[in-house]
């Protein structure tokens, strides 16, 4: 929205009335969305001088007395923080001490309300960029070390996130600063074992905060204060949170860190015995390796390839073939897919001897400071805990997938792929969702990234695996589609038998995402690179699927058809019109569905037939089905129907007359839908330019206008086409709503008699 919407006397009503907001306003929301509206004002460049003009300062101290309402305190006081950073925010700064607002501040530095609390800190984080001697004297006469050091130990996780964000404001303003050193080496002093969920959690959000400001003086101290014996009981806590913070705060250093550091750290994990930690650390390494700044690029990616195939040796170890069967069928599928065997296959021994390859060949040859004998410690702890139990099978074989999908990322690596691959075929694995999900995850980034194009034949490869569900099958048909463009015909034709496949799952969410795929592939591609995709074998299956018992699919196979009829060559669009499963009645039936997603999809169909000029779309309308179409309860149907209606208008005036099509349209002028308004504009104006004038005094010419039709295109190029645009304007509609007494109406809560004249029912 444009600020030209806010008119200086209506904020000025607004802020008025904001000390008097009614204490009986139950909906938590209000408050945030009269700030949100508040803040708007401010864009404009003369937002300060307005406010001062109006005694602005003298209305907010109003909002601050004890018997306020806290919502409406913390409201005043975020106001006027975002006001210092307006144009000219310096001078309202200096009026401010001049009131009795600064007292406010310091004596309310420690509110037993946490929203004030929170509104107090963001008051001092925006007054920070003015950072003159007054703001000085403000944080020194509030005892700022101390306060902060309470507000980053609050019980509020608002608050606590508040004080992070003013003491990196203030470590960005002043980076020596001893008292505020003094603070963090306070902060992190007390002994592990004697600190609260909150202090952990405020040590990490800390560390977090000032690695983040990207500061080298800051991340100096930083990495002395949170070197990594520090931080390394956090990475193991019984609390998940505390855990998933302190890996947070690890990616982050791993960013500035040297090689020996990425070393110590990695022997310090073969120290410990929880594997999934471990590796959940190590994914933490290797997400952040190829950013790191301070290892050259080469041992930075041998760093990560070191780990990564300790992760795939991990996989294939919890996860071994059952037998030969698993690594033959695999081993066929990539031959006979084109891929280069030399370098992606893998058999029986690859399999039986992997963890003493990577142990002894990949890692001894790479020349890093991280030794062999850490992975072997590393691999021996993690496997050993792998046989616990099931469970703990599972959650190690998922953090190993982890560690490669990281890994993949960045590079790619045949033997990555040839080894998911291997895993997607197991038996195993394609019992357990979520490692699914991941090795699929991995192998579809390993294809993106790779050199050799032949890899990519194991796409359609990937769609006839009946393990990978809907929601995985989705991504493959993603990668599918950036490839689709560049491929040759064996792809293409490849993915066409695959799609025929996948199209009559038993998994209804299955068939819908082959349908939604073809689609998107017809659409957002130019036809001759899907030709040969969508084939009248495919065109046969989706209007099979127009019958199909699940809604959703239905719906997708309409959109299908639509697209091959709008986007097709002419060949196969008279194929779908002349199709002998989609008569009229079959259309007919398909429009008048009992869910409303299938009636859009099969009126985008009609349109396309219509448009197109193809096929026996018009027979399959009555006026009974477009009237009850014209008043069906959603939007977008109606919008659908507007839309015909006007097609009907232009290319039949026979049915016109017989449909009332154009009656009709004139009608749904009025719609309660600012969209079903948009489309008959959009409608009228075309027929105005395709239609001639019609003279009412003349006499008709029978076998040209019928008199209906006459009157009726009469009547369509007399609409105030001026007045139904103004109706859709948001800009237009928001106006309205603030021209209803806003100075009044808005604190009321929506109980109130006077609901609905209140400018926060347009959010």
């Amino acid at each position: 929205m444009s600020n030209t919407a806010i008119s200086e006397a209506t904020m000025r009503g607004v802020l008025e009335q904001l000390p008097h907001m009614s204490g009986q306003i139950v909906d938590g929301t209000r408050h945030e969305k009269v700030l949100s509206y508040m803040r708007l004002f401010l864009a404009s460049d003369a937002a300060v001088e307005q406010l001062m003009s109006w005694n602005a300062l003298r209305t907010l101290a109003e909002c601050l007395q004890p018997q306020s309402d806290m919502r409406v305190t913390a409201t005043a006081v975020r106001f006027l923080g975002d006001a210092f950073r307006a144009r000219n925010g310096k001078v309202l700064w200096t009026a401010v001490h001049a009131t009795q607002i600064v007292e406010w501040v310091v004596d309310n530095a420690d509110s037993p309300h946490a929203l004030v609390r929170v509104a107090w800190l963001h008051f001092m984080c925006q007054a920070s960029y003015i950072n003159d001697h007054a703001y000085a004297e403000l944080l020194d006469r509030v005892d700022y070390p101390r306060l902060l050091l309470r507000r980053l130990l609050d019980s509020s996780y608002f608050v606590v996130a508040s004080a992070c964000m003013l003491l990196g404001r203030l470590f960005h303003v002043n980076t020596i600063d001893p008292k505020l050193s003094a603070l963090i080496e306070q902060l992190v002093a007390r002994p592990f074992a004697l600190q609260t969920s909150a202090r952990k959690a405020a040590v990490l959000a800390t560390a977090q905060t000032l690695l983040l400001l990207k500061n080298k003086d800051v991340q100096v101290f930083v990495h002395r204060v949170f070197a990594q014996p520090v931080l390394e009981p956090y990475l193991y806590d019984v609390d998940r949170l505390v855990r998933d913070r302190a890996l947070d705060v690890l990616e982050l250093v791993v960013l500035d860190v040297d090689a020996m550091g990425v070393r110590e750290l990695v022997a310090a994990l073969a120290r410990r015995v929880d594997g999934c930690v471990v590796l959940r650390c190590l994914a933490a390494v290797v997400k952040q390796l190829p950013w790191n700044r301070c290892i050259e690029g080469g041992e930075a990616r041998r760093l990560g390839l070191m780990i990564a195939n300790m992760g795939v040796s991990l996989l294939l170890s919890i996860h071994p073939a059952v037998d030969g069967s698993d690594v033959d069928t695999v081993q066929t599928q990539i031959t006979s897919s084109g891929v280069d065997t030399t370098e992606a296959q893998i058999t029986s021994s690859d399999v039986d001897s992997i963890q003493t390859q990577i142990t002894s060949s990949d890692v001894d040859s790479i020349q890093t400071p991280i030794t062999s004998s850490d992975v072997d410690t590393i691999q021996t702890q993690v496997a050993k805990a792998a046989q616990q139990s099931p469970s703990a099978s599972s959650m190690i074989a998922c953090e190993a997938a982890r560690i490669v999908r990281e890994h993949s990322q960045t590079t790619f690596s045949a033997h990555t792929a040839s080894s998911m691959c291997l895993l997607l075929s197991n038996p195993r694995v394609q019992q357990h969702t979520q490692l699914v999900q991941l090795v699929l995850s991995t192998l579809l980034q390993t294809l993106r990234l790779a050199h050799n194009r032949t890899h990519v034949q194991m796409v359609p490869r990937l769609i006839c695996t009946f393990a990978i569900r809907a929601p995985g099958l989705r991504g493959v048909f993603d990668l599918a589609l950036e490839l689709l463009g560049s491929c040759n015909a064996e792809f293409v034709q490849g993915l066409e038998h695959a799609i025929r496949t996948r199209i009559v799952d038993v998994e209804w969410e299955a068939r819908d995402t082959v349908l939604e795929f073809v689609t998107r592939a017809v659409r957002e591609l130019a036809w001759p690179c899907v030709e040969l995709l969508v084939t009248q074998q495919v065109v046969d299956d989706a209007v099979r699927a127009l019958s199909d018992a699940e809604e959703y699919v239905r719906a997708s196979a309409a959109y299908l058809l639509a697209a091959v009829v709008e986007r097709g060559d002419e060949e196969r669009a008279r194929y779908v019109s002349e199709h002998k499963h989609l008569t009229q009645s079959d259309l007919a039936r398909l429009v008048a569905d009992s869910e409303a997603f299938v009636k859009r999809a099969a009126l985008d169909l009609v349109h396309a037939l219509g448009t197109r000029g193809v096929g026996m779309w018009i027979e399959c309308l009555t006026y009974r089905t477009l009237y009850d179409l014209a008043d069906d309860p959603d939007f977008e149907v109606r919008v659908r129907c507007a839309r015909i209606l006007a097609l009907l208008t232009q290319t039949s005036p026979v049915n016109t007359s017989e449909l009332q099509s154009t009656s009709l349209l004139l009608e749904m002028c009025r719609d309660s839908s600012r969209y079903v308004r948009a489309e008959c504009l959009r409608s009228l104006r075309e027929l105005k330019q395709n239609t001639p004038d019609v003279d009412m005094t003349s006499e008709p010419e029978p076998k040209r206008v019928y008199v209906g039709e006459r009157t009726d295109l009469w009547k369509l190029r007399n609409v105030d086409l001026a007045q139904l645009e103004a109706s859709l304007s948001a800009e237009h509609l928001y106006q309205e709503a603030l021209d209803t007494q806003v100075a009044r109406e808005l604190m009321r809560e929506k109980s109130d008699a006077n609901a609905g004249n209140n400018i926060l029912d347009c959010y």
